[in-house]
């Protein structure tokens, strides 16, 4: 069920990164509009959409890598929402500064953290 999610997503995200990351800038963001995205944020969300689909669907031993990843990242996405947050805002737009989370993003992103550090526990103790 989790690669055919992620499938779904890294589908999106290289067809129309744009409608996808302003969707997402629509739920999460006070002021879509405040801040301008850098020249290389849709490029490179194509990029990653397609890394992650090979990641998905090479092998079961990439399958079981990209879970991993998941993992180590859903641990810095837990540990430190605000400092995770706030990098991929200062990586993705002009002026950073300008960009107003909606007060529930912190939250939500050490909850899905969590989520995806469970992920990658579960598969390190699989391949344990």
């Amino acid at each position: 069920m989790l690669r055919k999610l992620f499938t779904a997503i890294c589908a999106v995200e290289v067809l129309a990164p744009r409608a996808l990351i302003e969707a997402a800038q629509s739920v999460a963001l006070d002021d879509p509009g405040a801040s301008e995205l850098r020249s290389w944020v849709l490029p490179g969300a194509r990029l990653e959409g397609l890394l992650f689909l090979v990641l998905l669907w090479r092998s079961d031993r990439s399958y079981s890598q990209f879970k991993k990843l998941l993992g180590a990242v859903g641990l810095l996405a837990f540990l430190r929402p605000r400092a995770y947050v706030n990098y991929g805002a200062k990586a993705a737009y002009r002026d950073a500064s300008a960009v107003e989370w909606r007060p529930w993003v912190y939250t939500g992103t050490r909850l899905v953290g969590f989520l995806y550090l469970l992920v990658g526990v579960r598969e390190l103790r699989k391949s344990a």
